[in-house]
């Protein structure tokens, strides 16, 4: 995928906000959107450990979406955590297995810090950014004092085996359905895209920003988290994929050793910020 090519889509897809911008996209929209409610309590560890991120800057909040991947990590995607001028946001929530119908089952999970990749630059809206559109964020207890692990579940994470999975089930909360419904697509054709990426046949709007990208491993008869939604153009939407270096990368941050690791990852550095600092 050359520059000019990823020039031709950058206008697309920052914020999955299609911008109509006079830029050239090849081939028809093939998405169907197949979005079906989830509205029954959740029972499964992926439909538990998904929820709804609520960031909150003045009078103002927005919703994406972000997977639980460890007791008290999060993934989701970094343009999330600011607003459309690249200023923090000074409160932001995570509410796993969050329907519309019967509301928070696990409570609310502060967050208190994320990490991100430094090559992200904020504002920028292009598709080499969109590349490091991803972030793991740390989530304090809720209420009753429990992690994410305890009160709800976990999906694990890994980079895809291959070049690409071929198929996968998205789940998030698109602002174009109900406030808090968290809707599920399954058997979604994917492929790489641009090398960091993946585009996906799964349709997207604005509020599924972070949803996972979960693949099944019918040998281990479960389901992995392998990128986050992150863009969408009129035709497709887009993922950041997690490589074999940001698999490493994730786990060193979860297991709390990254700057012992980070000395032997020579291509991409990730930091530490703490939410309603500077970025």
């Amino acid at each position: 995928m050359t520059h000019r090519t990823l020039r031709h889509i950058a206008l697309f897809v920052f914020s999955l906000v299609p911008l109509l911008v006079g830029a050239r996209v090849s081939g028809a929209d093939t998405r169907t959107d197949n979005r079906v409610a989830l509205t029954t309590e959740p029972t499964k560890d992926y439909e538990k450990a998904v929820g709804q991120i609520r960031a909150t800057g003045g009078d103002r909040t927005r919703h994406c979406t972000g997977t639980a991947i460890a007791p008290q990590f999060v993934l989701t995607v970094v343009h999330c955590l600011f607003n459309d001028l690249g200023e923090p946001y000074g409160k932001i929530d995570f509410y796993p297995g969050s329907r519309a119908d019967n509301g928070e089952p696990f409570g609310a999970f502060p967050v208190l810090r994320y990490y991100r990749p430094i090559n992200y630059e904020m504002g920028r809206k292009t598709a080499a950014n969109l590349r490091y559109d991803l972030a793991l964020v740390e989530v304090g207890p809720n209420r009753k004092g429990q992690r994410i692990s305890e009160a709800a579940a976990v999906v694990p994470f890994r980079a895809a085996n291959g070049a690409a999975p071929g198929f996968t089930t998205i789940l998030g909360y698109p602002n174009d359905k109900e406030l808090y419904g968290a809707y599920i697509q399954s058997d979604c054709s994917i492929r790489l895209f641009a090398r960091i990426l993946y585009r996906t046949e799964c349709f997207a709007t604005k509020g599924q920003s972070g949803s996972p990208v979960l693949v099944y491993d019918p040998q281990q008869q479960r389901y992995y988290v392998q990128g986050v939604l992150s863009g969408v153009t009129n035709t497709a939407s887009f993922a950041t994929r997690i490589t074999q270096e940001r698999q490493a990368i994730l786990q060193s941050i979860v297991q709390g050793n990254y700057m012992r690791v980070a000395k032997k990852i020579a291509a991409e550095q990730w930091q530490k910020y703490y939410v309603g600092s500077a970025p």
